[in-house]
């Protein structure tokens, strides 16, 4: 009998091993990201792409949104690179405006409600959150219950105010069962990379 609990419990490890990612990858596009952090950055939705494009294997769903003055994420699963790659480049020219980061989680999570593989959200922001709806206390224990772990990679930046923003950002990653990674821009597309490899990997 414990002999076949062990092969159970080792298939089930093994199928969790080989499961496919869901993920959405939910990036910052507002005034602070796009014009204050980097200026009129028009390429950072399309490094983005290519990160993602470059991280995902057979089998993986994998969308992209933004949010600034709206939150744009459509609902329809990519499954190849170059599907992936040209969603990031329409989104290109939508930048500034406000910071809703709470809000564009909860939108994620919402998409992937109905998945079906190890689900996951990449947020790619400078943590200064603006013009949200829902709060972070909010967000956060809907993240929780979803049971769905954010991967943040923030644009990280010196001269942090205080409340320093990036202090949320960790809480939300421990809290969600994710990880949070301070970049400079030049490498954001190497930590979108990491972080689509440490979904994979999560438990």
């Amino acid at each position: 009998m414990i002999a076949l609990l062990l092969c159970a419990l080792l298939a089930n490890r093994a199928a969790q091993a080989k499961a496919p990612l869901d993920v959405v990858v939910m990036v910052d596009v507002s005034h602070s990201v796009t014009f204050g952090l980097v200026k009129r950055d028009r390429t950072l939705l399309h490094d983005a792409g290519i990160a993602l494009a470059g991280a995902i294997q057979s089998g993986d769903a994998a969308r992209i949104g933004t949010f600034g003055d709206t939150i744009v994420l459509d609902r329809g699963r990519l499954r190849d690179a170059a599907a992936i790659r040209s969603a990031a480049d329409g989104l290109g020219e939508r930048i500034g405006g406000a910071s809703p980061i709470w809000d564009a989680l909860v939108t994620a999570a919402s998409a992937l409600a109905d998945g079906s593989g190890r689900r996951g959200i990449v947020l790619v922001t400078d943590g200064r959150s603006t013009g949200n709806r829902i709060g972070f206390a909010e967000a956060l224990d809907r993240l929780q219950r979803a049971r769905i772990p954010v991967f943040v990679v923030s644009l990280d930046k010196s001269d942090r105010p205080l409340p320093d923003p990036g202090a949320r950002l960790v809480k939300l990653a421990q809290a969600t069962g994710g990880d949070c990674l301070f970049v400079d821009r030049p490498v954001m597309g190497a930590a979108i990379g990491r972080a689509v490899r440490a979904l994979r990997a999560h438990p």
